[in-house]
């Protein structure tokens, strides 16, 4: 099997695996309970959040654990929201379902969503998110990288614009970080999301930045933790794993970076050879590392990734969520790809355990499966 599917997940990394079977083994004790075996668990708890806040250059006060990405984002988005009975909502065209669905999910309640448009890459102008504030604007949300196209968003020059404002900003960062450096006091961001799946770790566990004296409600109610923003108990294995995770992504960050892109690179290259009329998603230098999407009119996407798996390629057609889903990618329309190129896109991500021989039998199994295909459509 040829895993090039990192963008949707990734194999848990075995110093992590280390750090979680100890804490199942040593520090499973309740972080609430006053205990000498909850003391400790709570102790560890702290310990991983001041790590985790100094990674993002906040406040370990600022880090709220949650499930994930999607829960973090929830969280940011209708937490906001609910303390307001009206208003208006901005976030970019090509938002993960997980902010998208959140923000649309408020014009029951009599909400405004109001979207940013993005340029043939998937980037947004500034000035685009800023005429699209007013003084009824309760949140701009735009995500760091895209998931399907790795194109990455001009964050700090919006938060820039938006703290003049004094408008709270949301990124999704879920598919930046551990990737790219990520700063929340450069970026300006009001609130921050992260999940510890996409770089190594175990799933289950994410984190929220809410920069101090940003106002939000929780969404869960009951036992008090993390400070009665996201109650129920904490999954602390999963976090001890989360934050061993970024600090081992950190440590490498810029060598895997240069040759995860190095490999991106080459493997475009070789199907460009190989396969005519590919169409390239995303910007070409504005991206996070790995990303590799790809149009291939006349191999539907549903038929490439079943044809792929049957070779032992693991690949998707764009967001992992959605794979079940035979519409057109939101992120592809809206960078201007027509609904017949954009349902025969198939998107690689490469993460670092891949090597050259990978890439090389990818592209050899994509020529083969994209041939046959657009033979049997003839």
């Amino acid at each position: 099997m040829v895993y090039l599917d990192h963008n949707a997940t990734t194999p848990v990394r075995s110093e992590v695996l280390r750090t979680v079977r100890e804490a199942m083994t040593e520090y499973w004790g309740n972080p609430s309970s006053t205990h000498s075996l909850g003391r400790k668990a709570f102790a560890c708890l702290e310990t991983a959040r001041e790590r985790l806040a100094s990674i993002l250059g906040a406040s370990s006060r600022e880090l709220f654990f949650t499930s994930g990405g999607t829960e973090s984002d929830n969280l940011a988005i209708l937490g906001i929201a609910d303390q307001w009975g009206d208003g208006n909502i901005v976030i970019s065209a090509i938002e993960h379902a997980a902010v998208h669905d959140a923000a649309y999910s408020l014009k029951a309640k009599g909400f405004e969503i109001r979207e940013i448009p993005v340029d043939e890459n998937g980037i947004i102008a500034p000035e685009s998110a800023l005429e699209r504030v007013d003084d009824k604007t309760r949140l701009v949300s735009v995500m760091y990288a895209n998931n399907e196209i790795g194109s990455v968003e001009p964050i700090r020059e919006v938060g820039e614009k938006l703290a003049s404002r004094g408008v709270p900003f949301h990124c999704d960062a879920v598919q930046a970080f551990g990737k790219v450096p990520v700063d929340v006091r450069l970026e300006n961001v009001s609130l921050l999301s992260i999940s510890s799946h996409k770089i190594y770790g175990p799933k289950g566990c994410g984190a929220l930045y809410a920069r101090s004296g940003t106002s939000f409600r929780p969404r869960t109610f009951g036992g008090g933790q993390e400070r009665n923003m996201r109650t129920g108990t904490q999954n602390l294995p999963a976090i001890l794993g989360f934050v061993s995770a970024a600090e081992l992504a950190m440590k490498t960050l810029e060598a895997d970076a240069l040759r995860i892109n190095d490999l991106t690179e080459m493997m475009f290259q070789k199907i460009s050879d190989k396969i005519e009329n590919v169409i390239r998603n995303g910007h070409p230098r504005r991206k996070i590392p790995g990303t590799l999407s790809i149009c291939i009119p006349g191999a539907e996407t549903e038929s490439l990734l079943a044809s792929l798996d049957q070779e032992g390629i693991c690949a998707s057609g764009g967001a992992a969520c959605s794979s079940g889903s035979v519409g057109a990618s939101r992120t592809l329309l809206a960078i201007g790809r027509r609904k017949v190129d954009a349902i025969c896109t198939v998107r690689f991500s490469i993460g670092r355990n891949n090597t050259v021989d990978e890439i090389n039998t990818a592209v050899d199994v994509l020529e083969k499966v994209t041939n046959r295909i657009r033979q049997a459509n003839l």
